[in-house]
């Protein structure tokens, strides 16, 4: 009898120890008392809750901090990644499938693309790559007509970049009434479609941000340009100043620029293209080449400038790709001097044939040694070897055709792909490019950012040389001599 009472006055002491916020004793009287009161019709279901909130109500503990309240230290830049979130967002977001899909232009894969340039050393990484081939299909959405698009590459400039799209424009009606002459404001703009503004060109900052439609080129800017340089800031509307003067914004530097670089840097394999003769199409147009996928050249053929050709209107020094036609002209149309004038120039400077080679490229700048132009480099990078499946033999190398003209500029190919790139400050330069062999003079417009043949030297000449030794000379009136005089005094006497 005496052990039950020590075991039940144990049980009662440990039902009665309080740590702070009351002890299981009191707590159970409370629940009794709580049962009692209220009376529930389900007690047993309601045990649980009616115990917590008793729990509750007798906490004696520590507070509880302070709800999380949100902080932004700078509301601008938090907007503009929330706006930038929301623009990915609609990029990547699919499209619905109840409505009716309209059907794209040919936008070419980027991604396949940025694969081959990443072996030859040129890339944006892959995410980037990610964006910019959604913003690319974004692009030919919501532009009518378009017929194909396709990353021309990114201009560097100062204070921000331009990311350039390159496309066409389909069905688009021909210029009405008789053609353009010389003194017309319409002479100074080539149609859409032909020589400079063959294509169209878009801009962007990046990321999520909009495509923004550039002008047509103007043959005067083209011209203006090449007597210039300057880096772009990342403003279409900032205006250019340099000497000579531009007459334009920098949107039309920026167009006069990529018509050059384009007229001179986009190449295709040898055979791949071929000039569209139809009678739709327009003056220079090209067509793949029956056949071009199954006779594309083989590799060895691809490391030699005979496997790349131009495929773009070469200009001439009017800022134009083309002399304008005076047969189909009527008499007294122009006065016979500009007629004359322009005869002259056609004989001085004829235009330059389509699927040109890139071996007949600064004649004048080729040594008697040397093989090929100067102004490419071709250099084979990957895989060289050569596996055999069923289909036959296949090659993971890659091609790839750099301009020492316009650095930045690089053409590559893998099996049967091509493509072309971009990525420089939009700049000409000649330090890669030796002086011509009898003037010695440098490649025209060469860049003076940079040191070299064709360039202006980054520093000036050293102040302190070494002085040239001087050559003594006689004595203007050397001293009369002895014998001459016989020793007597020449002065006369005094009288």
């Amino acid at each position: 009898m005496a052990t039950s009472n020590i075991a039940l006055e144990k049980a009662q002491a440990f039902l009665q120890i309080d740590n702070g916020d009351g002890s299981l004793y009191s707590h159970m009287v409370k629940l009794a008392r709580a049962l009692a009161t209220e009376q529930p019709s389900n007690a047993l279901a309601e045990l649980e809750l009616m115990s917590r909130n008793l729990k509750k109500g007798s906490f004696r503990g520590a507070s509880a901090p302070d709800p999380e309240l949100h902080f932004v230290a700078d509301a601008a830049v938090e907007e503009k990644r929330q706006l930038w979130c929301s623009d990915s967002l609609k990029m990547m977001r699919p499209s619905d499938s109840t409505a009716s899909q309209k059907v794209l232009g040919a936008v070419q894969n980027f991604m396949e693309d940025a694969a081959m340039f990443e072996w030859a050393g040129v890339g944006f990484g892959k995410q980037e790559a990610y964006h910019i081939a959604l913003s690319l299909r974004k692009l030919a959405s919501e532009t009518e007509s378009l017929g194909k698009l396709r990353l021309w590459g990114k201009i560097l400039g100062i204070d921000g970049d331009y990311y350039v799209a390159e496309g066409s424009i389909e069905g688009l009606p021909p210029r009405g009434g008789k053609p353009a002459l010389p003194g017309d404001p319409e002479y100074d703009v080539e149609p859409r479609g032909e020589g400079a503004n063959t294509s169209t060109y878009w801009v962007s900052a990046g990321g999520a941000a909009p495509w923004v439609r550039l002008p047509s080129a103007r043959a005067s800017h083209i011209v203006a340009a090449r007597k210039i340089k300057h880096l772009v800031k990342g403003d279409l509307g900032s205006p250019v100043y340099s000497t000579p003067w531009f007459p334009g914004k920098e949107r039309h530097l920026l167009r006069a620029q990529i018509a050059r670089i384009t007229a001179t840097c986009t190449l295709s394999v040898s055979g791949y293209y071929e000039l569209d003769d139809s009678e739709e199409a327009i003056k220079g147009s090209l067509r793949m080449a029956e056949g071009a996928l199954e006779s594309f050249p083989a590799h060895d053929a691809l490391a030699t400038q005979d496997g790349w050709v131009h495929t773009a209107p070469a200009l001439l020094s009017t800022g134009k790709c083309s002399w304008p036609n005076l047969d189909d002209l009527e008499e007294g149309t122009l006065p016979e001097e500009t007629i004359n004038a322009i005869n002259a120039q056609k004989e001085g400077e004829p235009e330059k044939d389509m699927l040109a080679g890139i071996g007949a490229d600064l004649e004048d700048f080729k040594p008697e040694d040397a093989e090929g132009s100067p102004a490419w480099n071709i250099k084979v990078y990957g895989d060289k070897g050569q596996y055999n499946f069923e289909g036959g033999a296949k090659s993971y190398r890659i091609t790839a055709v750099r301009s020492l003209i316009w650095p930045g500029a690089i053409t590559v190919a893998q099996g049967s792909r091509f493509a072309n790139l971009y990525v420089g400050y939009g700049l000409k330069c000649a330090s890669l490019v030796d002086p011509q062999k009898e003037s010695g003079l440098p490649l025209a417009g060469a860049s003076p950012f940079s040191s070299g043949n064709g360039g202006l030297p980054l520093a000036p000449e050293d102040v302190m040389e070494e002085p040239v030794d001087l050559e003594e000379q006689e004595e203007p009136q050397p001293p009369l001599q002895d014998d001459v005089s016989d020793g007597e005094d020449m002065e006369p006497a005094d009288e």
